[in-house]
């Protein structure tokens, strides 16, 4: 709980450091995790003396000017308070339950609690004294909230706070302090002792321990679940019966809320009761006394370190490991930090890496300026070796474990823990050493700034070795193989390998396009590496080698594969780590882009890798640790021991803005009419490295697929339409571990009215209006020319007409007066009689003709009624006697179509003809049906009927059935005709009443939209 007596004592804490660490590896100090601030100018409060986080990863803030949260990136203020209340938001302590609640207390009395977005309450009406302010909260194992005060304890229960009296077995009205332990007991430090509330039980039990009585003890659990005290004495364990033991398996998160002091997850002791600045102890459970106060001077940060403010106030370790402190002026965060940087005693800059006799590590340095420059040996910590000063810009581990260090001033040879000098060519005395290696032969190489390699021949050195193919130029980097090949990788991408007394050269023509070579790794695939890029050597040429993001494979001036088969790679992004799986698959698909892992400034990394001279900046220590020279520094890290984030980040969607207006990531919100454009921000709770949160979103019903964003924790869309949307994002931590659930925001745009069905179905139905009109137009155009070529038509019928009357028929009548006066002067006999004959024939084709003609001049003008057309069809053949005629008519007569009205009555003119001259019927029925969908006529007689073969083809010289079948195709009817012998006939026509009516009115307004066809 909150430690009052830390707040205001600052300045405390033991006199003495404990533990040690192994010589390999120095002991972890504050400095070597990796720091970051936040002020007042990063958006971040002044003042806070209180922090929780909550399961759902926000890091919660309490200052004097309210509620803050944080997701590692953005500050937010969050008001619990209506907006409308006047109390005051200052905060006096934070606890986040396990169960995801937020616990608040304000510093003038009152509470809330903050549950699924939800703020409740509670004030005098719900237990708590008015104007009490609370200290701290706790749970215990049952998952009820206890208060502490300073008028004593206080629980929630049924939703109302009551002070924990003789009904709990604790009945002490003073101030107390809680904390609770591994196995779910909540303690409590009173004035007279400590009690515990066990999980289950309803009731305090006084328990024996070293808390001293009438003494103020603070109570803090561990990283193991066991517990610490605070008192007058000092800081140790707590010591009783009762106490839980150590347990070693016990790696939870010490607590969810803030404290002056704060165990981590690996023993360590942070606190900020040890001002000015926080303080850490790396085995606090080695001490065998109480930690005294005093004057803390161990391992300690401060503003001049880096720290935001001097003057800290609260502690915690979230769930990833970090800690954070509050400060006076904002907030701090240290995480651990992969990369350890060497700290020298002064400053070394240029580092010239070689592994010793024994396995230690060393480096020369090369400073080109006022500063001193030496032989370092590193473990455990930075110290000069003895008997050596000058600039080394080479050094090379030699066959007999041997060093040979090369610079300006000279070479040198160190054994023994001794330097022994080393001619080097007299025309290069003065110049620096480029590079240093042994051939397969024994013979030693070296190779000197902008000038050539030498090849020491016994005591002679060389120029080239001798070799002719080898060009004038100095290599950058020596590299021998296996086979006693030397490599030696120069500018221009150019790179020769030397087997004996001869040299083949490669250049860009061999695919070598990575600038110069400045590091080379032999093998199997020898793999080259340099300002542009790194390339693969097959035996023959060289092609590139690509990673996902090309850029972290130039400026490579370090190459190294561990045991494993997984490669390093030194260079101007930092060190990048790529997998032996996605090297292997690199070199056997000339077109994959490797994944890889980057270790930068933001893992402690000291810059870029060092560039030029001295060359390798990557090297592997006997431990199999790995040493980077970079642009600032010295440093290594354990390939072994690499950190990894296994807490998938829960992501959150901030807002949505659309136009002017805010919106919170409410559920079924609604969006204005004309909301075209948003912008959706999320984020992604991961307070490690937030900087490296990638994230990938889509907006389901426009995005196809998944976006990749990158590390944006924003999304904008533009030209949306009405309609449902959802919105997702995914987030993933720094290590690439992914929430694949994520979070999900559900919106609608509301449409505006030319955007609803409404409009778009009176846009259709204007539409098929307007299709009916034009039908319309375009059928009384139609109507109309069909109409002027009827009447052209009928016209020229009326001049045939006339003609054929006037000419031909009159003729033939007088032709026929005069053979009749012929027949009457002939006498009676044979001839006469076949002139009577031949005249009676002439005499039918006379009619037939005048029918013929009067069919010419027919129109549908005549034909006012079908039934009255019908009835004088039979008036015309029926004589006297003949059979019964009978016409019936259903449904309202309507007008026909002229264009198929003398079809229709021609058709039904044959059948009645047909039934009154061949049928032989008594009686003949006419029946004419004006349908609402169409018209339909039917003529039946009771006469012979019509034989089968008759009926299918016709009779031999007629058209009558062939004439009506045609006409009936002619306007798109269906004409039935049903007979047999001795069964009568009946003949049904029908049309529909599209094509039939002037005027048609039924069958719906589709209908009207066939036409013609």
């Amino acid at each position: 709980m909150a430690n009052r007596l830390g707040l205001v004592g600052l300045g405390l804490l033991m006199c003495c450091t404990f533990g040690g660490a192994h010589a390999a590896e120095p002991a972890l100090t504050i400095k070597d995790f990796h720091h970051t601030a936040w002020t007042l100018k990063d958006g971040a409060p002044a003042g806070i003396w209180a922090m929780a986080q909550t399961e759902d990863g926000w890091l919660w803030l309490g200052t004097a000017s309210g509620l803050y949260r944080f997701d590692g990136v953005v500050f937010e203020r969050y008001d619990l308070l209506p907006a409308e209340s006047t109390a005051s938001r200052s905060i006096g302590a934070l606890f986040a339950k396990r169960t995801g609640e937020l616990w608040v207390a304000y510093s003038y009395g009152g509470a809330s609690v903050l549950k699924d977005g939800v703020a409740t309450h509670y004030g005098a009406r719900e237990g708590l004294p008015k104007g009490l302010p609370i200290d701290g909260f706790e749970e215990d194992g049952d998952g009820r909230i206890w208060a502490e005060t300073d008028k004593g304890l206080y629980v929630l229960e049924r939703g109302v706070w009551e002070l924990a009296g003789e009904q709990w077995g604790f009945a002490r009205p003073g101030s107390v302090q809680m904390a609770q332990d591994g196995t779910g007991t909540l303690w409590v430090s009173a004035d007279d002792g400590a009690y515990v509330l066990r999980r289950g039980a309803r009731r305090f039990e006084r328990v024996e321990t070293d808390v001293k009585p009438g003494s103020e003890s603070s109570l803090y659990r561990t990283n193991d679940g066991t517990l610490w005290k605070q008192d007058d004495r000092g800081f140790s364990p707590l010591r009783g019966p009762d106490v839980p033991l150590r347990s070693a398996s016990f790696t939870e998160t010490t607590s969810q809320h803030a404290n002056t002091m704060v165990f981590d997850r690996e023993g360590s002791l942070w606190s900020v009761v040890c001002a000015p600045g926080i303080c850490r102890i790396r085995e606090p459970h080695a001490a065998d006394r109480p930690f005294q106060l005093g004057q803390f001077s161990g391992d300690k940060f401060k503003l001049s370190d880096g720290l935001s403010s001097d003057v800290t106030m609260t502690l915690l370790e979230d769930h990833e490991g970090n800690i954070w402190i509050g400060t006076k002026l904002g907030l701090d965060r240290f995480r651990r930090n992969d990369v350890r940087v060497v700290g020298f005693p002064e400053m070394v800059v240029y580092f010239a890496l070689v592994p010793g006799e024994g396995g230690e590590m060393r480096t020369g340095s090369a400073s080109r300026n006022n500063l001193p420059d030496r032989m370092w040996q590193l473990e455990p910590s930075p110290s000069p070796v003895p008997g050596f000063s000058g600039a080394v810009t080479a050094a090379y581990r030699d066959t007999d474990g041997s060093t040979l260090l090369g610079g300006p001033e000279g070479s040198w040879r160190f054994a023994g823990g001794k330097f022994t000098p080393l001619a080097v060519p007299k025309q290069e005395e003065g110049n620096r050493v480029q590079a240093i290696t042994r051939d397969g032969a024994g013979r030693l190489w070296m190779s000197f700034r902008a000038s050539i390699a030498y090849r020491l021949d016994g005591d002679t050195w060389t120029p080239r070795g001798g070799i002719a193919e080898l060009p004038e130029l100095a290599p950058a980097r020596a590299v021998t193989d296996e086979q006693g090949r030397v490599w030696f990788g120069y500018n221009q991408n150019m790179l020769a390998i030397v087997e004996g007394n001869t040299a083949r050269l490669f250049s860009a023509a061999d695919g070598l396009r990575t600038g110069t070579v400045t590091a080379i790794l032999p093998g199997p695939e020898t793999i080259v590496g340099g300002e542009l890029g790194m390339a693969v050597f097959d035996g023959r040429r060289f092609r590139p080698l690509a990673a996902t993001r090309q850029d972290v494979l130039t400026g490579v001036t370090g190459l190294l594969r561990t045991r494993d088969g997984t490669l390093w790679v030194n260079g101007n992004a930092g060190a990048v780590r790529i997998s032996a799986d996605a090297l292997r698959r690199a070199l056997a698909e000339p077109d994959f882009r490797m994944p890889f892992e980057l270790f930068d400034m933001e893992d402690g990394m000291p810059g870029a890798a060092q560039q030029i001279r001295p060359l390798p900046t990557l090297v592997e220590g006997t431990d199999g640790r790995l040493w980077f020279a970079a642009t600032n520094g010295l440093a290594w890290m354990d390939p072994e021991r690499i950190h990894r984030n296994a807490r998938s980040p829960p992501v959150v969607i901030r807002s949505l803005v659309a136009g002017d207006r805010r919106y919170g990531p409410e559920a079924g919100l609604h969006l204005p009419p004309r909301t075209h454009g948003l912008k959706i921000a999320y984020s992604a709770l991961s307070l490690s490295m937030p900087e490296r949160v990638a994230f990938r979103y889509r907006l389901e019903g426009v995005d196809e697929d998944w976006q990749d964003p990158g590390t944006r924790r924003e999304a904008i869309y533009t030209n949306l339409g009405p309609g449902t949307y959802r919105f997702r994002v995914i987030a993933a931590n720094e290590d690439g571990v992914w929430n694949e659930q994520g979070a999900a925001l559900d919106f609608e745009i509301e449409p505006t009215f030319f955007e609803t069905r409404w409009f778009l179905a009176l846009c259709v139905l204007a539409g098929l209006g307007v299709l009916w009109l034009l039908y319309v137009l375009r059928l009384r155009e139609m109507t109309a020319r069909v109409r002027q070529r009827l009447e052209e038509r009928h016209a020229e019928r009326e001049r045939i007409a006339r003609e054929l009357h006037d000419t031909l028929l009159q003729g033939i009548q007088g032709l026929m007066l005069r053979l009749q006066a012929i027949s009457a002067n002939l006498p009676q006999g044979e001839h006469r009689e076949g002139l009577e004959r031949a005249m009676d024939r002439a005499d039918d084709v006379l009619v037939e003709g005048r029918d013929r003609v009067r069919g010419l001049r027919a129109s549908s003008e005549e034909i006012p009624d079908l039934a009255e057309a019908f009835a004088a069809v039979a008036r015309e053949f029926g004589g006297s006697p003949g059979p019964v005629f009978r016409v019936a008519v259903e449904g309202a007569t309507r007008v026909l179509n002229p264009l198929v009205a003398d079809e229709i009555y021609r058709i039904g003119r044959e059948a009645l003809r047909n039934a009154f001259q061949h049928a032989g019927a008594s009686e003949i029925e006419a029946e004419i049906s004006y349908d609402v969908d169409e018209l339909r006529v039917r003529i039946r007689d009771n006469g012979c009927g019509i034989a089968p073969s008759i009926l299918n083809s016709g009779r031999p010289g007629h058209w009558g059935l062939g004439g009506m079948r045609e006409r009936a195709e002619k306007v798109g009817a269906r004409l039935e005709i049903l007979s047999g012998v001795g069964r009568g006939t009946e003949v049904t026509l029908a049309l529909s009443a599209e094509r039939a009516y002037v005027h048609h009115r039924g069958g719906g307004w589709l209908r009207r939209l066939q036409g013609f066809r």
